[in-house]
């Protein structure tokens, strides 16, 4: 069976991302005044949606950081295959207790907001 990480670190993140082929994206309905917006990890070979704009890494993590999230992610499924599963989680949701294959001081079972635009407790804005 296949674990779960979570992670804050940037390089971890690009990393993984960019090794499956993704970009950073964000939701263009959802961009503020300062061009932040919903994140999305965007690959090419999925349906194109018209919904996501390609951004810089730099505007990225930006807004990583400003709504202090982590990162849900996967390295490979349960039959041993890559996996592309990501969600946007908010930090307090995975500090609270330890789990296994996180970061140190960091724990799974988060409230997630989607990478893929599906599954949202709550978008991930600070009120």
């Amino acid at each position: 069976m296949s674990t779960g990480k979570v992670t804050t670190d940037h390089k971890t993140i690009q990393r993984w991302t960019e090794k499956r082929g993704g970009k950073p994206a964000r939701v263009k309905a959802t961009a503020d005044r300062s061009g932040r917006g919903l994140l999305r990890i965007d690959f090419p070979d999925r349906d194109r949606d018209d919904h996501l704009e390609e951004i810089s890494w730099q505007d990225f993590f930006a807004t990583f950081e400003e709504r202090d999230l982590a990162f849900l992610y996967q390295e490979e499924t349960a039959d041993g295959h890559e996996s592309r599963f990501s969600r946007f989680v908010e930090r307090s949701s995975v500090e609270a207790r330890p789990a296994q294959g996180s970061d140190p001081g960091k724990a799974a079972a988060p409230r997630t907001h989607s990478a893929t635009g599906k599954g949202h407790d709550k978008p991930h804005a600070k009120a």
